[in-house]
């Protein structure tokens, strides 16, 4: 008995190595080092989704991998890329500007956690230095700088 109970448990430890030996690394962004990750998320139910229409212009930028997405209402949607991007589009309201890697309306704790820096009260003419004339609103903005 004891000679089964050894051949098993010798058994269950190669197949377990075997598993660990398999799992791949995950995969870094050159450009800014940052692991990219695997997010599951749902869209809004509003048409067109805003959710979607930034999935898939981030998608045909090449910033997000392996889209995945339901046709059901709201959509589930699942999508590879980094954290900071994943946290952003994932959030309801928020909206990812890659060309200032900055998210707007992203909460500030999320903003703490990823590393970035939270400005609670950022002019809606931030990226837009020719501005003639802007509205006196403040946009909570998470600035990632690279």
């Amino acid at each position: 008995m004891k000679k089964v109970i050894s051949g098993v448990l010798v058994s269950l430890a190669v197949l377990l190595a075997g598993c660990a030996s398999t799992q791949e690394s995950p995969e870094v962004n050159a450009e800014n080092l940052e692991v990219e990750v695997t997010r599951q998320f749902t869209g809004t139910t509003m048409t067109p989704d805003p959710v979607l229409q930034q999935v898939s212009e981030l998608s045909e930028a090449g910033i997000l991998k392996n889209v995945r997405m339901t046709r059901s209402i709201p959509s589930q949607i699942t999508a590879t890329g980094p954290e900071r991007v994943l946290a952003c589009v994932s959030s309801e309201g928020s909206r990812w500007l890659e060309e200032h890697q900055e998210c707007e309306f992203m909460a500030e704790e999320t903003c703490a956690e990823l590393g970035g820096e939270f400005n609670p009260c950022a002019s809606s003419c931030r990226n837009d230095p020719d501005a003639m004339v802007c509205n006196l609103m403040c946009v909570a903005v998470c600035r990632f700088d690279d």
